[in-house]
């Protein structure tokens, strides 16, 4: 990537904007030194790091990453022998290791193994004997501690200042020397306390002469009485100096026994800010780090706004196969096709630099070698070089310099010279570019290239959208159709002569009419098909939610079987278990004595009452069967209704079957069977190969012929309850989750995990859970709120309290 690339596509505006986000200064220096890389291990590791930090940002949770002096010099002079900092550059360095503790503590506190931000972290080597070296000397604001022998030389100093003070102001308040004094207050010179005595009373006062006032009016006298005070308070001030200067030496000392260490735990902190500002960067304008392609070419940008557009942004959507290796674009003037062609280099600079770009969650990009670009007027005076000639030059460059892992942008190529000439120079161009393998973006109003591209496999067309109403460009990038250029029109809004533009139109109306039309129909059908695409997905979207609660209409069918056939087994259980104590009752009754006629009808009325009451059991569970037996067949015809197939929550119902299905002589599908090896019954689902596939109760089982036998009507038990198969995608361990966490998710999958949890929720009669989805832009909040709101089973939901993660995190009960 050549300087001048960079500065074309306007890298380094980017690069000032992200270092903007950096905490300290030796980082946003860092930041913008920053270059595209070509190692793609190296752009997948930078990467991965913005990401996880940008994850720890919308989960609310951000690196305590802060403000460091410059250290880089300071760190240097550890190396030198004897060296002795400043309170300053030890003060500095101190920061450094308290930063170093923060971040260990913090990267502890998160226990996330796979985090990439913990990782470096745990690569930052403790700082013990620095962190107690400084701030056992200078307190966490840079302010020196109560150092005993710096203590005692300074109350030293306060006693002789006191002394000197007070001499000096019994001059200045004496009846018989302040008449003398030029001015009332003592002053300094040369760092001794002198006073300003009138000229016209030299030698009343016996002293030092330092300097004479330029008026010659006043001089300034030290007075001979305060001579040897300053002479002592100038001998405590060198003896605290040549303290301090001792403590500072053995200070820097200790430091650097830890040199090396400081330098890693530096690199490594600023590595984390250029890091955390990138992060910071996609944080605040919703950006996204790319998802790796490997070694594909396959080019998608979704939604890409160019950040130096700000709000005026329009997204635009570009898609190119791996096989697509030239796209051209044409369309209006002032339409977006340079501005698209930039933005879509400059985002491949950024991906490669582990930055993220602003654009939506699906956009992919390949890593390239080189990047190359002709945009732009590069007429050269001094070189003789025209437009055409300096454009010439350019691209003869990037000939020279494209391959099969090259981007080059061409933009209006073919201009600046005769248009035949021109047309013919562009597809020689491309020609030699697209024998080179390299992925080429071209803008141009060339109609013959337009038909090139049609004609040309591995090239395709592209247009920037117009507003027929307004006559004005709308910005958006349409895949597969020419443009175009539209400069009659643009030209009649922008106040040309009406008789000048009914002049051009004759002239067009001879020579293009037949393409202008062609192009216009395509455009229409093209919009007639966005239109298409746009009522399918949403028809797909009513059909998948239709079928998820059919599904879980399915779903909830099996949990009310499982509640009968509980409820039933248990009221026949303990029905018999009474008759049984009352059978022993009357047989001991029996053996204590005669057996007497009241005895023996007392034994009669017994087993008369023990009929009735299993005749009621059996009536009331023969309407239970009914019940659900009418909830089975409702089900079934929305299943006919419906169609069999994979759901959105990739559940499907294979069939029901109940008891007294009809029996064939041979084994067939949906016949109700014996295993009697497992005494079990079964309903036959397929064969397959040589056996059978067999649904017993909820699980699917295989047999051969010769282990089932085909049940008939009468065979079957009358207390049998309906069964239902359900075939579920939900691994049968899967359990739901008490805190379900969406941090880093895309929409989509971040939409399944969360049905996923409610349907597991369902299952497993779970009754309250939480879900983590950060604050962020909202969208996994926003997805998460309708989600619940629409859910019939879901009794309330709320946010959790401020210490528990506030708006990040949403309380849920089921009914």
């Amino acid at each position: 990537m050549t300087p001048h690339t960079l500065e074309v596509l306007e890298f380094f505006r980017i690069a000032e904007i992200i270092a903007g986000y950096c905490k300290s200064e030796e980082a946003r220096a860092q930041c913008l030194q920053k270059r595209p890389l070509q190692d793609a291990v190296e752009i997948t590791a930078a990467k991965e790091l913005g990401r996880d930090i940008l994850s720890f940002l919308q989960a609310d949770e951000p690196l305590p990453i802060k403000n460091l002096p410059p250290l880089a010099s300071v760190l240097k002079q550890l190396h030198t022998v004897g060296v002795c900092l400043t309170v300053e550059e030890l003060y500095a360095a101190g920061l450094l290791a308290l930063q170093a503790g923060e971040l260990k503590a913090w990267a502890i506190k998160q226990k996330r193994t796979e985090s990439a931000a913990c990782t470096l972290i745990e690569l930052i080597p403790p700082l013990p004997q620095t962190e107690q070296a400084v701030f056992s000397f200078i307190d966490k604001n840079g302010a020196l501690r109560e150092i005993p022998s710096l203590t005692a030389i300074r109350k030293k100093m306060q006693r002789i200042e006191a002394d000197i003070e007070k001499t000096m102001r019994s001059y200045c308040t004496d009846e018989s020397t302040k008449g003398m004094l030029q001015t009332p207050t003592p002053v300094l010179r040369n760092g001794r306390q002198v006073i300003a005595v009138r000229s016209n009373f030299k030698g009343r006062i016996k002293g030092i002469i330092h300097e004479y006032s330029q008026s010659g009016q006043s001089f300034y006298l030290e007075p001979e009485s305060i001579v040897l005070r300053n002479n002592e308070l100038m001998r405590a001030q060198a003896e605290y100096e040549q303290e301090l200067h001792r403590l500072l030496v053995s200070i820097s000392a200790k430091l650097a026994e830890e040199a090396e260490a400081l330098e890693q735990a530096y690199d490594l902190v600023l590595e984390l800010d250029c890091a955390a500002a990138a992060a910071r960067w996609a944080y605040t304008e919703n950006g996204v780090f790319v998802p790796d392609t490997g070694n594909s070419q396959y080019f998608y940008l979704q939604a890409a706004r160019h950040p130096l557009l700000g709000a005026a942004a329009v997204p635009i959507d570009l898609k190119l196969a791996p096989e697509e290796r030239i796209l051209i674009i044409t369309g209006p003037n002032t339409g977006g096709k340079t501005v698209s062609l930039k933005t879509a280099a400059l985002f491949v600079l950024l991906n490669q630099t582990g930055w993220p770009v602003l654009a939506g969650e699906e956009t992919r990009l390949p890593v390239f070698r080189y990047v190359g670009c002709a945009i732009g007027d590069e007429q050269s005076l001094d070189r003789s070089l025209s437009t055409f000639s300096a454009y010439m030059r350019t691209v003869g460059e990037l000939l020279e310099a494209a391959d099969e892992e090259s981007l080059i942008l061409l933009d209006e190529l073919g201009s600046g010279t005769d248009p035949q000439e021109g047309g013919a120079l562009a597809m020689a161009i491309l020609d030699e570019l697209f024998t080179r393998r390299s992925r080429v973006f071209v803008t141009s109003h060339h109609g013959v290239l337009k038909n090139y591209a049609y004609r040309k496999s591995g090239c395709v067309n592209a247009s920037v959208s117009f507003d027929e109403a307004t006559l004005r460009p709308s910005y958006r990038i349409l895949m597969g159709i020419p443009g175009e250029s539209r400069a009659v029109d643009i030209a009649e809004k922008n106040g040309l002569s009406p008789d000048v533009i009914r002049a051009a139109r004759a002239y067009m109306a001879d020579s293009s009419a037949d393409a202008a039309a062609l192009i216009k129909g395509l455009m229409e059908k093209h919009e007639q098909l966005a239109v298409f695409e746009r009522e399918k997905d949403e028809m797909e979207k009513a059909l998948r939610e239709k079928q998820r609660r059919f599904d879980l209409n399915a779903l909830k069918l099996r949990q009310k079987e499982q509640v009968l056939r509980s409820q039933g087994y248990k009221r026949l259980n303990d029905l018999f278990e009474q008759k049984r104590n009352e059978i022993e009752n009357l047989v001991r009754e029996i053996q204590e004595g005669e057996l007497t006629h009241e005895k023996t009808s007392k034994l009669k009325q017994f087993f008369a009452d023990f009929g009735q009451t299993l005749a009621e059991e059996q009536t009331d569970i023969r309407n239970e069967q009914e019940e659900l037996s009418a909830l089975q067949q409702a089900l079934r015809n929305r299943e006919q209704e419906q169609g069999h197939g994979k759901s959105a929550n990739g559940m499907s119902v294979n069939g029901v079957s109940v008891a007294g299905a009809s029996i064939n002589e041979a084994l067939a599908e949906g016949m109700e069977v014996l295993i009697p090896h497992l005494h079990r019954r079964g309903v036959i689902i397929r064969k397959e190969k040589k056996n059978w596939l067999v649904a017993v109760d909820t699980v699917k089982m295989t047999f051969p012929a010769d282990k089932l036998e085909p049940l008939n009507s009468s065979a079957i038990a009358p207390l049998r309850t309906p069964q239902v198969v359900v075939e579920a995608e939900l691994h049968k361990e899967s359990r739901p989750e008490l805190e379900l966490r969406l941090l880093g998710m895309r929409l989509e999958e971040a939409e399944k995990h969360l049905q996923n949890q409610l349907d597991l929720a369902l299952m497993h009669n779970m009754q309250e859970f939480s879900i983590v989805h950060g604050k962020g832009n909202g969208v996994l909040q926003t997805m998460v709120q309708e989600k619940l709101a629409a859910a019939p089973y879901v009794a309330e939901f709320f946010f959790a309290r401020p210490e528990h993660g506030g708006t990040g995190k949403t309380i849920v009960r089921l009914r």
